[in-house]
């Protein structure tokens, strides 16, 4: 129970902490347009990732460390390469057509967003009552289910169920798609836990391969 670091520097709550897996960066996400990455070695802020439009209140790192991804009340989740700051792709969540209920579905604030322990789906809670499942190479959903007042969500650590918090006190749980990786997403997903963006760049393979390791070929 001991004290060891404070990191300051938001302005608003921290909402959400998410530790790399390879426990060299940390993001914190404050309610700010911006969310913080920070140095897990010195407790520095190594840079502020801006492009929400809105409060940025969830965030995640993918299991090899090599993506992040961060949810706003803009209805963005975007996915950043950390090393570099780069952003990579946006996920938009959009109105279901037709909408699953005669309510007034709209577009709206999202909640959370976490990975799935293999590192090829998404998952996303929102205010218009879905949890919404991604996979990781597609721009679209691949699967929705209607919830009520959620506020959280998290993976199965083996995969294949996810759990999610709600305003009403409840804890649901889902099924989720069970995955056998492709051997050339285990490689990468091996080699990523261990080497940063900068890293996979310099090796003296082809561009091709370095698009893959580096997550650029979606």
């Amino acid at each position: 129970g001991k004290q060891i670091q404070v990191l300051s520097g938001h302005l608003q709550w921290v909402y959400c902490c998410s530790i790399s897996p390879d426990c060299s960066m940390l993001c914190s996400a404050a309610g700010e347009k911006s969310v913080f990455l920070w140095s897990m070695r010195s407790y520095t802020l190594i840079r502020k990732l801006e492009g929400h439009q809105s409060s940025v209140v969830s965030c995640d790192f993918s299991p090899d460390s090599a993506l992040l991804v961060t949810a706003s009340y803009d209805t963005n989740v975007i996915m950043w390469d950390p090393y570099t700051g780069e952003r990579l792709r946006s996920l938009h969540h959009t109105q279901l057509d037709p909408p699953m209920d005669d309510s007034d579905v709209h577009i709206s604030s999202l909640r959370s967003v976490c990975f799935s322990p293999e590192g090829l789906y998404l998952a996303t809670v929102a205010d218009d009552r879905l949890l919404r499942i991604w996979a990781l190479e597609l721009k679209t959903p691949i699967a929705f289910a209607p919830m009520t007042n959620g506020l959280c969500c998290t993976f199965f650590p083996h995969g294949g169920v996810i759990a999610t918090g709600t305003r009403d006190g409840h804890v649901q749980f889902w099924t989720a798609p069970r995955v056998l990786s492709s051997l050339k997403h285990l490689c990468r997903k091996a080699l990523r836990s261990f080497l940063t963006t900068y890293q996979v760049l310099a090796l003296p393979i082809p561009k091709k391969m370095k698009e893959f390791l580096t997550y650029r070929t979606f």
